[in-house]
């Protein structure tokens, strides 16, 4: 090991458990070097800083007993987005709970909690959903009572049907087109701050005009034409705005086309 990384690995495995006790700072001294490593440093450092010991249980329990306690997040954040640290994530607790649940508990009952990119570091990390997953999502949506709630049960909800990192996080950068669709399927504005649909339709062939086919798609598969059409009568907007699209309309994301279709397999 060259002497630079060697100082930097003994200052880690300093500064790694101090941080474990007091994770108030946003980061600690040498924290990006396990991304410099190769992998028989790596095995060395994991093999050195022992999780399992400093958090004082079993490894598959490292991640539950770090979500269950909201004073170590920034250190949880750390641990679960720096891949190099070996951590068990396809584990259950005592309670049949997932490490995927355990992040949707806190994100759901929380404000400001950055589950979506847990997520998809969990899915880098070989997460795999399971039925606990899906039927613990399906619960939730008993719970929701306003609509930050609903937009929240939907990212959930989307990470349990894509079951896939790289699709997820296709979602996560459409999730005004995904909302756009939703309300069309539930017939009325979702995310959104508008008294109806038209609204809805109107800034949707406006602003997401790489995804304008399959959002006209869905409004005609979850049976909203007549009503945006009746909606529309007295100014016209969506009328001209649908037309200047389709003879406008620029290259479509297929990308995110396969996605919707999957999230919504009506609008196939």
């Amino acid at each position: 090991m060259e002497y630079w990384k060697e100082e930097m690995f003994n200052l880690f495995l300093v500064e790694f458990p101090k941080y474990y006790q007091d994770p108030s700072p946003d980061y600690f001294q040498g924290n990006n070097l396990p991304g410099k490593l190769r992998k028989e440093e790596l095995n060395l450092l994991n093999e050195k800083i022992d999780l399992p010991n400093l958090i004082g249980c079993e490894r598959r329990m490292v991640l539950h007993e770090l979500l269950k306690d909201s004073s170590k997040d920034k250190f949880t954040f750390y641990v679960i987005n720096t891949l190099e640290i070996n951590c068990e994530v396809n584990s259950y607790d005592s309670l049949k709970n997932t490490v995927f649940i355990e992040i949707a508990k806190r994100y759901f009952n929380q404000e400001n909690w950055i589950a979506p990119y847990l997520i998809s570091s969990l899915f880098k990390r070989g997460y795999k959903i399971k039925g606990e997953d899906n039927q613990f999502v399906q619960d939730l949506y008993k719970q929701i009572k306003k609509q930050y709630d609903f937009d929240k049960w939907a990212t959930l909800r989307y990470a349990v049907k894509l079951n896939d990192q790289e699709k997820f996080e296709i979602a996560q950068n459409h999730t005004r087109e995904l909302f756009s669709i939703l309300s069309f399927k539930m017939g009325k504005p979702v995310h959104f701050n508008f008294p109806n649909l038209i609204g809805v339709a109107n800034n949707a062939i406006s602003h997401y005009r790489e995804s304008g086919d399959i959002i006209l798609k869905s409004i005609d598969r979850f049976g909203r034409t007549e009503k945006i059409n009746k909606l529309d009568e007295r100014k016209g907007t969506f009328k001209r705005k649908r037309l200047e699209y389709l003879e406008n309309k620029p290259i479509q994301n297929k990308e995110f086309e396969e996605i919707a279709t999957e999230l919504f397999p009506e609008i196939k």
